[in-house]
């Protein structure tokens, strides 16, 4: 619309200056305020777009692919969820497997080439987190066991909870690492979902 009425006016100002000249050129009374004026807004009408090219931001809509591959992403890893979990919860208790689920079928998931964004900045950030979570999986493989029915995992298993002593210091360890990564995971988790909304929901 706003290119619309920019050609629109652009014509008018080409049409009305022609005709102010014309006139005059007619009547035998040529003058050469008005050959300036058409001049100009000739100029003007040439120059539009290279001008608009070099001084309006020439960045391109964000490409079909990265829309569909961040919808993807928090489809898999749910903004509110796993920020709130990978935040908030303490290592040093139990949780449910299901919580961990997700970050287990990223990391299985997206490593593959058709999951690069095509955007090099949120490339640059998919593949820190990528990271991120993959460090995080593995620490949470080697410093949990499955507790209970096996549903849930902790730090601290079911034989060391029967003999009713104080936790080893290797799992309060275990937990102070988990929580750490995991801190660290949700808050580039955050900002690759924030940066994502800003390129790509414009």
């Amino acid at each position: 619309m706003r290119k619309l009425l920019e050609n629109f006016f652009t014509v008018a100002a080409l049409v009305g200056t022609e005709a102010w000249f014309l006139k005059g050129y007619f009547s035998n009374q040529p003058d050469f305020e008005p050959a300036l004026a058409f001049i100009a807004a000739l100029g003007a009408a040439l120059a539009k777009d290279p001008i608009r090219a070099r001084f309006v931001s020439s960045e391109e809509p964000a490409s079909v692919h990265d829309k569909e591959l961040f919808r993807s992403f928090t489809n898999l890893l749910l903004p509110n969820e796993t920020s709130k979990f990978f935040k908030e919860h303490d290592f040093g208790g139990p949780f449910p497997k299901s919580e961990v689920a997700p970050l287990y079928s990223f990391v299985n998931s997206w490593g593959s080439v058709d999951k690069e964004f095509l955007d090099e900045k949120l490339e640059l950030k998919r593949k820190a987190i990528y990271a991120l979570a993959g460090e995080l999986v593995n620490e949470i493989g080697s410093r949990t066991v499955p507790i209970r029915s096996g549903d849930f995992i902790s730090v601290f298993s079911d034989q060391q909870r029967a003999t009713g002593q104080p936790r080893p210091i290797s799992v309060i360890e275990d937990a102070k690492i988990l929580n750490e990564k995991s801190s660290l995971f949700a808050s580039k988790y955050e900002e690759f979902v924030r940066l994502c909304k800003v390129k790509l929901e414009k």
